[in-house]
């Protein structure tokens, strides 16, 4: 590894897990995670169920691996919030026509009704998240965040 990148990383000689980039990666989105099950349990709605929810409201009929590689969760985990939002009668599943064994998922109107409960209730904590930042400085982290990412994915 180049030395270059010695100083963020955890080490015997410096113990200092604030060096670590990941450390706080972790940590925000441990807080961010806190914070919306907070404001979200009045609607009986927990953060999982909150991502497969909004990314069947950006993805339409989506199959449940989709929405595993898209809330970047394991098929079996993915698969059973989702059976779990049918239950609430927020979702419903049904056979894809092609083939048999892609199961899709489709938003209730009850499902859609909460996703615009939770868009309002997470403007809340978005605005309490970003707070002091200007808008550039979050395209600017968005387009660090994303970077690393893709260099993770490979």
């Amino acid at each position: 590894m180049s030395k270059k990148y010695t100083k963020f990383l955890p080490s015997v000689d410096n113990s200092n897990l604030e060096n670590f980039p990941f450390f706080w990666v972790t940590q925000v989105h441990s807080q961010y995670v806190l914070n919306v099950d907070h404001v979200l349990k009045k609607y009986g709605v927990d953060n999982s169920r909150r991502r497969i929810l909004l990314a069947l409201n950006a993805k339409p009929d989506a199959s449940v691996s989709d929405l595993s590689e898209m809330i970047v969760s394991k098929m079996s985990t993915t698969t059973k919030i989702v059976y779990r939002l049918k239950e609430e009668g927020l979702v419903d599943t049904y056979s894809c026509e092609n083939d048999a064994r892609i199961t899709r998922v489709v938003l209730t109107q009850a499902g859609k009704d909460m996703t615009v409960k939770i868009n309002d209730l997470m403007t809340v904590v978005l605005e309490q998240s970003f707070d002091g930042l200007t808008p550039l400085q979050i395209e600017k982290m968005m387009e660090s965040l994303k970077h690393i990412f893709k260099n993770l994915s490979h």
